[in-house]
């Protein structure tokens, strides 16, 4: 027989036949069930059926996930054809929870998002979670300006955390792994490493779930406390012979975002002249107070070459390269009755916007099981990538950092005359500003350099074993590794590194998990029952290696030993967490259902008697819409709720002092020190999380209108926090559990599908989520806690009681009662203490998705909306200080005609009442005969270079910008050609495609920036300085299966 036996019975009539789909293709591994006596057996990998029905005109039900299920007449017939047709929405959607077990989406108490591989790659976005932005509700994913080798944040249900991580814990095939970031870019510079996320294939991926709450994700941990990221990959699937799948994509990267909306009246030079000498241009190619452009007038540049005094169209877009990204992949499978195997290999290269910067990723992948006996089963998979990448961009203030330089060139400086004068005939460097905090760009890509190689394997074998229908075991055993090796190198004769440098770090990663379980599942009369039980070891080790060597002896040898002087850093952290955990599931009649799961972590980073910490969680659900007598109009119908609470531990090494060699030796011997300038404490105790939801699933009109809703509270209690204390201790700060916030929202799904013919169908999808965070309390000795801090203005980003987490603060302008700013001699006036100025986080978010189809045409449309945030731009500050804004313009004609008068008069500036000149939006006080302060409108003129600058460094308040977008995130079309083009030949199918990612920055109200740039991915987010613009991509791809 060519079918599987679900249930033996009596045969009265045997019927044979095939299942299909509405494409004609055969459909593997559908049920078919004989209703009067529950017979059944499912199709072959032909989707072909025989089964012994009950009588002639025995009724047959048929069904597989994701289609709608039919019952058949057999009416006598021997052989019969079924067509099923795919579901709208899949009521019996299976999807994967914790621990990697499959449930239907109905039996779940808690909200669980998935995303197919489809939605995954139709913009052929490489990082996987960036790929998902904007379709998924409750989830915000950002990421830096560096580019296709940076890293992702992810945040699930807003921050909860003031130290450590707020992102999720991602697990891969039910193997977590490790996504630590790198320390990134901070206010004094440095880079973007990347993550996980980057080095994987989402060719590989089948489904990504992200289990939201700690009811979800209770089972993991406390690793788990920031929500759950699963990620299944591709396994064989069933089909005669050996499948072979190509891919190939090509994309083409161009700027999404510049430096485009300056001004263009005024060029290089101060105080309303342009620069008339070598020596005056060379410190003035970033200064744009000069005098009105004019294309017909000669004015010298650094080496006293003369150059036309118009404005140099593109003069900071034309840096930028056009980038390619080439993608191509093969994957193997193969399967038989009791064994399959999947092997894919894969090649990514990419040659970013920024010169001389590139990103190479090869991988290899392999899954695959087999039944060894009757009761043994085998699985084992790895994949293995190795990531290389040339010139990472520096970010933030860095004197590197190819943004900072070029957003405050004035538009008459050509920055293409820096491609040949950046360096002189012997070699050294050519200053080209007076600055050695901005480097000539041409010199950062052609002398120095950095480059990075990451190795990765990822792999684990699983033992299954049943011991009946209904008992079964389980054994995992998974390994986590990477070596990241970075180097960076910057030459002698560079600015601020005149000697030259070198850094060489290298981190190894390795984490171990063992875990075994027991699982029982048996039917009952009207009752489903399922529990299991079971352990979990997990070891992890980190080890860093940080050479820096310092004066360089052969000039341009780039070797660690080529330095005089060598400094070396080295870190080892071990971390062991041993776990039990456990589930007891009840189904009644596939109408209400009740979960029950408990977890007990004993971790080696608190102390013995805290160190262990047990946690449950409790959920439920109802399908009501099994009360009622069927309805046409009413398809579905489900409530949900859940209750769980988490623990979590901290980072190894808080509870004693720790102690290490400095990097150096004092007369050839190494010197000791304590690493840490924080106060132990050995009676550190777990972190709380505890979470309440509701929601509520409804569905109608045969499923072309479905709304999903949740409502959750989440509250995060004796937060593990580093807090500063008295310097007489000799201490800086002191570990303790202090803190508490609140996370409480809602999040809505709405689908619908508006037409559907026999050809012809639109689906549209609209996601919503909104998050009110608050700090509800630190410490009675500490209201503020900081989370970042920013180069200028003395900008902080702070976690303070009673406000939202990361707030924006620092000098506030000061203002009357009506809100008007006070000016003093024409200059804004300020508050000595510091005040809340803006909020990094959105306030809420919403993602519309269109998809369409047409015969075999689809296409699938994503606008990406967010809004409430604010971020202090220091681009923003710098182009005003600079003179290249357009806000800068206001008062200078004025201001230039009345200096220009002075100056004719012979009058000294502080004798000369200035005619023209900028004049502050606000009021300034009087005071009256008798002493008593009034306000009227202020009147006087300022220079505007003087205002501007007055400002860099006093108040962040004029550059916090709304930092709301809308975007068009991606664009696809696909159109999968007639399988009868490919009778008799071995192609299976063909599909072609083309695509765009973030096509059109729709709205927005930060000036000549992407409003999802930041520097780093850190907790602290709101800040954003010298970003580079952001990539827009489109290409076209071709898959093929034989």
């Amino acid at each position: 027989m060519c079918c599987s036996l679900i249930t033996l019975a009596q045969s009265n009539f045997k019927v044979s036949g095939i299942v299909i789909g509405v494409d004609k293709e055969p459909i593997i591994g559908a049920t078919i069930q004989d209703k009067s006596n529950q017979t059944g057996v499912i199709t072959d990998v032909e989707g072909r059926f025989t089964i012994n029905a009950s009588s002639r005109n025995a009724v047959l039900r048929v069904g597989y996930i994701g289609m709608k299920s039919e019952e058949i007449k057999v009416e006598g017939r021997s052989q019969i054809t079924i067509i099923l047709q795919e579901e709208a929405v899949k009521i019996d959607e299976v999807v994967v929870t914790a621990l990697g077990i499959k449930r239907e989406a109905k039996a779940l108490g808690y909200a669980v998002s998935s995303v197919n591989n489809d939605a995954l790659t139709a913009g052929n976005e490489q990082n996987v979670m960036s790929a998902i932005s904007g379709k998924v509700a409750g989830v915000d994913i950002s990421s830096t300006t560096a580019g296709p080798s940076g890293s992702t944040r992810v945040i699930i249900r807003g921050n909860s955390q003031l130290t450590g991580s707020n992102q999720p814990l991602y697990v891969i095939d039910g193997m977590p792994v490790d996504n630590t970031e790198l320390e990134g870019a901070g206010k004094w510079g440095g880079y973007d490493y990347g993550d996980v996320l980057s080095s994987l294939n989402p060719d590989d991926i089948e489904n990504i779930s992200i289990l939201k709450g700690p009811s979800a994700s209770a089972l993991y941990g406390s690793r788990a406390s920031n929500g759950v990221v699963l990620i299944t990959t591709k396994s064989a699937q069933k089909k005669k012979g050996i499948g072979v799948e190509f891919s190939s994509n090509l994309s083409i990267v161009k700027l999404l975002t510049g430096f485009d909306d300056y001004q263009r009246v005024y060029g290089q030079g101060r105080d309303g002249r342009p620069s008339m000498s070598g020596q005056s241009a060379s410190t003035t190619s970033q200064v744009a107070w000069g005098g009105k452009l004019d294309p017909n007038m000669d004015v010298h540049i650094y080496n006293d070459e003369i150059r036309k005094y118009g404005n140099v169209n593109n003069n900071i877009l034309s840096f930028f390269d056009t980038g390619i990204t080439t993608t191509n992949a093969v994957a193997f499978s193969k399967t038989n009755d009791l064994s399959a195997f999947r092997v894919s290999v894969s090649d990514m290269r990419n040659w970013d916007i920024v010169p001389e910067s590139e990103l190479s990723r090869t991988s290899v992948s392999f899954k695959g099981n087999t039944q060894l006996s009757k009761r043994l089963t085998v699985e084992a998979q790895a994949t293995y990538s190795y990531e290389s990448v040339q010139n990472r961009p520096a970010l933030s203030d860095s004197p590197s950092n190819l943004g900072n330089a070029l957003i405050g060139i004035a538009p008459s400086f050509d920055q293409k005359w820096l491609s040949s004068n950046y360096k002189d005939e012997t070699g050294r460097y050519n200053d080209w500003n007076g600055d050695k905090y901005r480097i000539n760009p041409y010199w950062v890509i052609n002398e120095m350099s950095n480059k990075s190689k990451r190795d990765r394997l990822i792999g684990q074998g699983r033992l299954y074993y049943a011991f009946t229908d209904y008992l079964k075991a389980s054994f995992k055993a998974g390994l986590d590794s990477y070596t990241f090796r970075f180097t960076d190198f910057t030459p002698m004769y560079t600015p601020g590194f005149t000697d030259g440098m070198m850094k060489e770090m290298t981190n190894n990663v390795m984490q171990y998990n063992f875990e075994m379980m027991l699982r029982f599942q048996k039917r009952f009369g009207d009752f489903d029952v399922s529990a299991f039980v079971g352990g979990n070891v997990m070891r992890y080790e980190y080890e860093s290696m940080i050479q820096t060597g310092q004066t360089q002896v052969i000039p341009g040898l780039q070797d660690i030993t080529n330095y005089s002087s060598i400094e070396t850093e080295h870190a080892l952290v071990r971390k062991a967490v041993r776990s039990l955990f456990g589930q007891v599931s009840l189904g009644y009649k596939e109408f209400a259902y009740l979960d029950a799961t408990f977890r007990n972590d004993v971790s080696s980073t608190l102390s013995p008697k805290n160190r262990s910490y047990f946690y449950p969680s409790v959920s439920g659900s109802l399908i009501f819409s099994n009360l009622f007598e069927h309805k046409e109009w009413f398809t579905f119908g489900k409530l949900r709720a859940s209750w769980a609470k988490v623990g979590g531990d901290t980072s190894p090494y808080q509870l004693q002092l720790e102690y290490g060699l400095k990097p150096y030796t004092n007369k050839g011997t190494s010197l000791g020190y304590i690493t840490s300038g924080s106060v132990p404490n050995a009676n550190l105790k777990p972190t709380s999380t505890y979470s309440f939801e509701v929601g509520m699933d409804v569905r109608f009109l045969d499923n072309r209108l479905g709304l999903d809703f949740t409502y959750y509270q989440q509250i995060t209690k004796d937060q593990i926090l580093s807090l500063p204390v008295s310097q007489s201790t000799g201490y800086s700060r002191a570990m303790i559990n202090a803190g508490e916030i609140s996370n409480k929202g809602i999040e809505a799904s709405l689908s619908l599908v508006p037409v559907k013919t026999k050809n012809f169908t639109w689906d549209a999808n609209i996601n919503f989520a909104k998050n009110y965070n608050e700090v509800v309390k630190l410490h009675e000795d500490v209201k503020d806690f900081e989370l970042a801090a920013a180069r200028w203005a003395n900008a902080f980003i702070y976690a303070s009681e009673g406000q939202p987490y990361g707030v924006i603060v620092g000098k506030k302008l000061n203002r009357t009662e009506a809100g008007e700013v006070i000016y003093e001699n024409g200059l804004p006036t300020f508050d000595d203490k510091v005040s809340v100025l803006g909020n990094g986080n959105y306030d809420f978010t919403l993602g519309f998705r269109n998809a369409f189809s047409y015969k075999n045409l689809s296409m699938s449309v994503l606008v990406d909306m967010k809004f409430g945030a604010d971020v202090y731009s220091m681009s923003k500050m710098q182009s005003h200080v600079n003179g290249t804004s357009k806000e800068t313009l206001e008062g200078r004609e004025g201001w230039y005609a009345s200096e220009q008068a002075r100056l004719s008069a012979n009058v000294d500036a502080k004798d000369w009442a200035p005619t023209g000149g900028y004049v502050g939006k606000g009021v300034k006080a009087v005071t009256d005969a008798d002493g008593n302060v009034s306000y009227v409108p202020n009147d006087v003129y300022v220079d505007p270079a003087k205002y501007w600058q007055a400002l860099q460094n006093s108040s962040p308040e004029p550059f916090i910008c709304d930092n709301s977008f809308v975007k068009l995130r991606e664009v696809s079309l696909s159109y999968s050609c007639p399988k009868k083009w490919f009778v008799h030949t071995p192609i299976e199918s063909v599909t072609l495609s083309a695509y765009g990612r973030n096509l059109l920055l729709i709205y927005s109200k930060v000036d000549n920036i992407d409003p999802e740039s930041s520097y780093n991915n850190g907790n602290g987010q709101g800040f954003e300085y010298g970003s580079l613009p952001s990539r827009r991509t489109f290409g076209f791809g071709i898959n093929v299966k034989f």
